[in-house]
This record gives structure tokens, C-alpha cells and sequence, in this order.
């Protein structure tokens, strides 16, 4: 069960991951986006796609189900290009603009943010929707919420530094 300094702090660590992925992707170099290593696994801007979708999914969706401003939230076309299961293609014809998807992302996480804090503990304690082997409860989905993103923002830092570019901290 849920107690309120345990979403206390859950909260504080999903505004405080969204914090750093914000000052990530605001001051990176629009030519690193699409820049994929040679075994050609992925680029940061499937991975900013990829977190913008997930946290729809996981601080949303999964929470209290779809609603009908959701469709102005996240394009259609993120599913495909970004969920789980796709395939990072550095085609960039076929992916929004850098700024659009900053705008996304920013637009996606300021509505989590606010949703967030109409969250009840007893809501919180219900099963995740939909179910879910690894999240028994709506509060299991927010706390693995937090290590998702840093672990694709790991990658992003791995991607960023094989660029060239110096350690940001």
C-alpha cells in the first residue's frame, strides 16, 4: 500500500528525472538527434520519442485510463515510430522536427506533472491499467516511471559522448 511520503517521493523523482532530461535535450545540437553508432541500434531522438511515450503510458494511461485531450497530447504516428517494439530509423522524413518533438515531450510531461498531483493514495492502490506482470498496482507503474527514463537517458548520455562530446556533469 501506498503512504503519502512514499508518493511524496515518487513525485520528486519523476519531476526531478524530467528536470534533467529537459536541460539534456534543450541544449544538444540538433545534428546529434539522428546521429546512430555504427551497429546502427538507436538515436537519441528515438529515445526522446520513446520517453515522451512511455510516460503518456506509465504516468497516465496505465493510471486512469484514456481520456479525449489525450489524443492532442501525443501524435498517432509516436506508437509506431517510438513504442515498444519499433525500430530506430535515422530517416529523418518520417520523424517530426527536433523542436516538435522537444515540444512534445515538454507538452506531454507538464500534463503528467499536473496529473500527478490529483492522484489519490487509494487510487494509487488499484491494479494498473491495463494489467501488467511487472506493476501490480497503479503506484508500481509511478515508481518504475522515474528509472525508465534514466535508463534511456543513459543512453542518451552514451550516444551524446560518442559524438565526441565532453561529460555534461
Amino acid at each position: 500500500m501506498a503512504d503519502a511520503a512514499q508518493w511524496e517521493l515518487t513525485k520528486q523523482r519523476i519531476a526531478f528525472t524530467d528536470k534533467m532530461f529537459r536541460d539534456f535535450i534543450d541544449g544538444l545540437e540538433p545534428e546529434l538527434w539522428f546521429r546512430m553508432p555504427n551497429e546502427g541500434v538507436t538515436h537519441i531522438a528515438w529515445q526522446v520519442g520513446h520517453v515522451t511515450l512511455a510516460n503518456y503510458g506509465l504516468g497516465m494511461l496505465r493510471i486512469r485510463g484514456k481520456k479525449a485531450e489525450d489524443a492532442s497530447l501525443v501524435p498517432e504516428s509516436y506508437s509506431e515510430l517510438f513504442g515498444r517494439g519499433s525500430t530506430p530509423s535515422a530517416d529523418q522524413s518520417i520523424h517530426p522536427s527536433v523542436e516538435r518533438m522537444i515540444e512534445i515531450y515538454k507538452k506531454v510531461n507538464d500534463h503528467l506533472l499536473t496529473e500527478l498531483e490529483t492522484y489519490t493514495l487509494e487510487q494509487l492502490d488499484e491494479p494498473s491499467l491495463p494489467e501488467h506482470p511487472l506493476f501490480k498496482t497503479k503506484f508500481d507503474t509511478l515508481i518504475f516511471l522515474p528509472y525508465h527514463v534514466m535508463m534511456h537517458f543513459g543512453q542518451m548520455g552514451l550516444l551524446r559522448r560518442l559524438s565526441g562530446k565532453p561529460p555534461l556533469r
